[in-house]
């Protein structure tokens, strides 16, 4: 009785022994999987982040990262007394290309342009989609003449490297710019809120923009 009482304690032992490391691998394939899922998640709040502040046809920043980078910009060019200037795009004649090429066209010339713009740029600088044939070039710490020699060289390049060739239709494609800087802030600028001077800079900007399309088109103006 003896031998049989130990004999099934060591069964019971070594089941239980083999029980435990049964939720031992449980417990790590558990934890593995967790592990995976928490990368695919992260993977996938990045991806959505990304589709959240671009735009999907040019691959740009879209307005609603133009907007917060703006805020931000303003911001910083208020406190620390920076010069801050925004470059508005506007392709001339879009409906026209619209109209006589297709809208399959007009999105293979919005894609061309991105990648001409995106070549003219600085590091520092945003380029962003900010409406259907509307760009914006947010440039960082640059003055007046800085920025609008920047919009002059995007000019000439979209110019002289078209025109766009979609199936055998050669698109000849210009853009009118409209430049606003902001390089001394008064005391009565130092106390409007950052919101209030990014809504002018811009509103400066597309005023200028206006004025270089009813001119001619295909030409800078600054405000």
């Amino acid at each position: 009785e003896a031998r049989e009482l130990a004999h099934g304690l060591q069964r019971l032992a070594s089941d239980l022994t083999g029980r435990e490391a049964e939720l031992l691998r449980l417990a790590e394939t558990l934890e593995q999987r967790v592990a995976e899922r928490t990368a695919e998640l992260s993977s996938l709040n990045v991806q959505l982040e990304a589709m959240a502040l671009g735009d999907a046809l040019t691959g740009l920043a879209n307005r609603r990262r133009f907007n917060d980078e703006l805020d931000e910009a303003v911001h910083r060019a208020v406190e620390q007394g920076l010069p801050l200037s925004l470059l508005m795009l506007d392709v001339d004649h879009f409906k026209t290309i619209n109209d006589a090429h297709g809208h399959p066209a007009g999105d293979a010339v919005l894609v061309w342009l991105a990648q001409v713009a995106s070549s003219q740029v600085r590091g520092t600088d945003l380029l962003a989609r900010t409406g259907g044939e509307e760009f914006a070039v947010l440039a960082i710490d640059t003055p007046a003449d800085e920025a609008r020699a920047l919009a002059e060289r995007l000019r000439q390049a979209i110019q002289t490297r078209g025109p766009v060739s979609v199936g055998r239709v050669a698109i000849p494609v210009t853009v009118s710019v409209g430049v606003a800087s902001i390089e001394y802030l008064g005391d009565e600028m130092l106390l409007m809120a950052t919101e209030t001077i990014a809504a002018k800079l811009v509103a400066d900007a597309d005023a200028a923009l206006y004025r270089a399309k009813q001119r001619g088109r295909n030409r800078v103006q600054s405000a």
